[in-house]
């Protein structure tokens, strides 16, 4: 069968690789859509050394997709074939601490499909048969492609405690920052601010709710605060994984404030622990998700969250290659764009 692989920094390739089989406790997964991930982005231009150049992640990315299921492995109950499900790409231990205390995103044991194991830029993936959760009918295949980003929209949000009436400041209107959006919109969220220096992701970024969208040219902190009457934010959320963003988060939030890191942070970034002090903010990380990608999935699917505005096209295998090229040339160019690999 055909997928697309990595084959190096900036370098993605159509390969032909051996037909999953489903082992016990398996099914088999035809891809419907799977998202191109920012990380996968990433990933693919970094020149800093990385898990899947070593060769500790295999080559064939691909972690936010759907599918129906075409075949089952021995001991599968519960599924059958053409059933749709969107595939939860994590694959916890099930028996240590973090898995044991509901943290399952924590647990270091992980696999991962997309990750160690093969992942959905591929025409069919095996999974364990509990990473499949069902979808009602097909009709969603396409929306429920974006589950696993909506999940860390979430997660991001439950981290930094966010209550009904709370002012938001998103830093970077990108797909997790949109996302992020639109479940804080959701939650009841209060006013919601979105910095970011793209034009055209602004006014998007107001189509889909927001209550401004301001330019950081324009020192973004220096706006939150005019906006807020000079408190500042209540939550700021951290999604572009720069300095000069996460200044902003500090600079816009309220004494007393939380501050959630989403962005994928390249470079060491220095605090300053006497500001943090005097301010009493709170930072805290967030990685993935836990109940949360089931959530994502019952919001898409009984259409409370409506993310088809963030897909911006789909490809085919064949074209992925150059899609990565021109998504890193220009990332404002699309937000979620969907490979559809067999057709």
């Amino acid at each position: 069968m055909k997928a697309v692989a990595f084959a190096g920094p900036r370098k993605m390739e159509l390969r032909d690789i051996p037909e999953p089989q489903p082992a016990a406790g398996e099914v088999v997964v035809q891809v419907a859509y799977c998202g191109v991930c920012g990380s996968d982005l990433h990933e693919f231009a970094s020149d800093m050394p990385s898990m899947r150049a070593a060769g500790v992640f295999q080559p064939v990315m691909g972690h936010e997709f759907t599918g129906t299921i075409s075949a089952l492995g021995e001991g599968v109950n519960g599924f059958s074939i053409g059933d749709p499900v969107v595939v939860h790409p994590g694959g916890p231990c099930g028996e240590c601490y973090f898995c044991k205390s509901g943290a399952v995103n924590l647990c270091a044991e992980q696999t991962g499909t997309g990750y160690r194991e093969q992942g959905a830029y591929a025409e069919r993936v095996a999974v364990r048969a509990k990473q499949a959760l069902r979808l009602s009918d097909t009709s969603s295949l396409e929306r429920a492609a974006l589950t696993e980003p909506l999940g860390v929209a979430i997660h991001s949000l439950n981290r930094g405690v966010l209550r009904a009436g709370e002012t938001v400041f998103i830093a970077g209107g990108g797909p997790i920052g949109l996302l992020t959006l639109l479940a804080a919109k959701h939650k009841d969220a209060g006013k919601i601010v979105v910095s970011e220096p793209a034009a055209s992701r602004r006014e998007l970024s107001l189509r889909l709710g927001a209550h401004h969208a301001v330019d950081p040219a324009q020192v973004a902190s220096v706006q939150v605060r005019e906006i807020t009457g000079g408190l500042g934010c209540d939550l700021a959320v951290e999604c572009v994984g720069i300095a000069a963003t996460m200044d902003d988060c500090l600079a816009s939030t309220r004494r007393g404030g939380r501050i959630v890191v989403a962005g994928a942070f390249e470079h060491p970034y220095s605090v300053n622990l006497l500001n943090l002090l005097l301010q009493e903010h709170s930072i805290a990380g967030t990685f993935g998700y836990a109940s949360e990608f089931e959530e994502a999935r019952d919001l898409i699917v009984s259409g409370a969250i409506d993310v088809s505005p963030l897909i911006s096209r789909f490809v085919s295998l064949h074209d992925l290659p150059s899609a990565f090229e021109e998504l890193t040339a220009d990332r404002n160019r699309d937000q979620k764009v969907l490979v559809a690999p067999n057709g």
